[in-house]
C-alpha cells in the first residue's frame, strides 16, 4: 500500500458458508500486486462478537465480510488508527441512507439511536514497531427483520427503511466507504481521523449513566487516547481511563 493512495485493489473470495471470515482470511496470502483482499459469505457458523458474544446473521440477509491489508506507515502505537478509519467508513455509508441517527459506539459498533446495526472485530500483526497486517471481520445488519438471539439491542437498515436493500450493491459501496477513510490514513491526517471519529462518537454529548467494576456513576465523553482508551469525565471532576470492556454503557 502506497503513500496517499486512493484507488486500491482488491481481490474478493465469496462463499456461501464459513466458519468464519475472520479465520480463513488469515490463511490468505496478500498478493503483491494487490492492496486489499476481502471475503464475504452468505453465513457464518462460528460467527463471533466482542469477547464470548456471538453475531447473529440470518443467512443471505446481512453482510458479514472480513478484510485484510498492509497499512501505509502506522506505528504499532496508532494501530487505533486503523479501527477508527474502517468504523468511520461504515458509519458514513449507513448515515448517508438513513441520513439521521448514526454513530460510533466506543470503540467500533455503528449504532442507529440506541440500538446496534454494525459490529466489527479486529486484529494487528507487528513487525520492527509497525503494523505489518490489518484485518477487520465486519458484520452489518442489512435485511434481517427480525432476531432471536439475547443481544440486548439489534436492529437493520431494513428495519429503519421499511425495505430491503441490494446487498451487493451495498457491499461495494462499503469497501469505497471504507477504503477513503484508509486514503485519508496514507495520507497521514491522523488529526484529521481522530477529530472526526471524536465527533461522531455515541454519546459526544451530555451526562450518561456508566458502569465499571466499582459500579454504576455518571459521566461525560472528555476523550480517546491515541491508543484507543476511552476517558469520560465523572460529575465530580474525576476522569476515569478505560480500556475496552473495562466500562459499560448502561442504555
Amino acid at each position: 500500500m502506497k503513500k496517499g493512495q486512493i484507488d486500491f485493489r482488491i481481490n474478493l473470495y465469496n462463499y456461501e458458508e464459513l466458519d468464519s471470515t475472520n479465520n480463513y482470511i488469515h490463511d490468505i496470502p496478500i498478493p503483491e500486486d494487490i492492496d486489499i483482499i476481502a471475503v464475504r459469505t452468505e453465513y457464518q457458523t462460528a460467527g463471533k462478537g466482542q469477547g464470548t458474544n456471538k453475531w447473529e446473521s440470518e443467512s443471505g440477509k446481512n453482510l458479514l465480510f472480513s478484510i485484510k491489508f498492509k497499512p501505509y506507515s502506522i506505528k504499532a502505537c496508532d494501530q487505533f488508527l486503523l479501527l477508527q478509519a474502517v468504523s468511520m467508513g461504515i458509519r458514513n455509508l449507513i448515515s448517508d441512507i438513513l441520513l439521521d441517527g448514526c454513530s460510533i459506539k466506543w470503540p467500533n459498533d455503528i449504532y442507529y439511536k440506541d440500538k446496534k446495526i454494525s459490529g466489527t472485530l479486529s486484529e494487528c500483526t507487528l513487525k520492527n514497531g509497525m503494523v505489518d497486517e490489518f484485518i477487520a471481520g465486519i458484520g452489518i445488519n442489512v435485511n434481517q427483520l427480525e432476531f432471536t438471539s439475547d443481544a440486548p439491542n439489534p436492529i437493520s437498515i431494513a428495519n429503519v427503511l421499511g425495505d430491503e436493500l441490494d446487498r451487493m450493491e451495498f457491499f461495494n459501496k462499503t469497501l469505497k466507504y471504507i477504503c477513503d477513510e484508509i486514503a485519508i490514513l496514507n495520507h497521514g491526517d491522523y488529526h484529521r481521523m481522530r477529530e472526526y471519529y471524536n465527533a461522531f462518537l455515541y454519546r459526544h454529548h451530555g451526562i450518561y449513566t456508566y458502569e465499571d467494576k466499582d459500579g454504576r456513576f455518571e459521566a461525560t465523553f472528555e476523550n480517546i487516547l491515541p491508543n484507543g482508551h476511552l476517558v469520560l469525565r465523572r460529575t465530580d471532576g474525576t476522569l476515569s481511563e478505560y480500556e475496552f470492556k473495562e466500562v459499560k454503557y448502561i442504555i
